[in-house]
């Protein structure tokens, strides 16, 4: 486990790198809290590629979980811009399992008190459905959105090759 944190345009990123082996299964995390600052957004693409790259994904399937995580991110610090959070921070993870990728993204649990009580209207549906709208041309395999602990969090999924073997009859 590896802590790093970095000063990027004016602002603090916060990284963290976990490998845990779990029985057979090997997973790899990257997780960080970024600002919506479009550069460090970019950064998310490249850590989302690169724990694509690490499960054995092709150049095409690493660039389709990138583009989307890219696109997700952008859409989630405009919607909490747009709910009276203009310095957005969120959460962001990208771990290999050994059947799939996956992409987290959501607020910091705070900030999305401070959006609810500033927009009575705020509701977990009003940042997905930015989102949403933002992913209908992404060619992930899954976009799923929970609540947790009252923050909604966005989950992308994209199948590894070993999974998508596992499916062909």
């Amino acid at each position: 486990m590896a802590y790093t944190i970095v000063r990027i345009a004016g602002k603090h990123a916060t990284f963290e790198s976990l490998t845990m082996t779990t029985g057979s299964e090997r997973i790899a995390r990257i997780e960080c809290q970024l600002d919506g600052d479009p550069r460090l957004i970019e950064g998310a693409s490249v850590i989302a590629a690169h724990v694509a790259h690490q499960a054995g994904l092709s150049d095409a399937a690493a660039s389709e979980i990138a583009a989307a995580a890219s696109q997700a991110c952008t859409a989630a610090a405009q919607s909490l811009a747009e709910n009276g959070v203009p310095s957005a921070t969120m959460k962001f993870a990208a771990a290999e399992f050994s059947d799939r990728i996956e992409v987290t993204i959501e607020p910091l649990p705070e900030q999305w008190k401070e959006a609810r009580e500033q927009h009575r209207s705020g509701s977990p549906a009003t940042f997905t459905d930015a989102i949403r709208k933002k992913l209908n041309s992404t060619t992930v395999d899954g976009v799923d959105f929970d609540l947790t602990g009252g923050v909604p969090r966005l989950v992308l999924v994209k199948k590894s090759g070993a999974a998508k073997r596992r499916f062909v009859f």
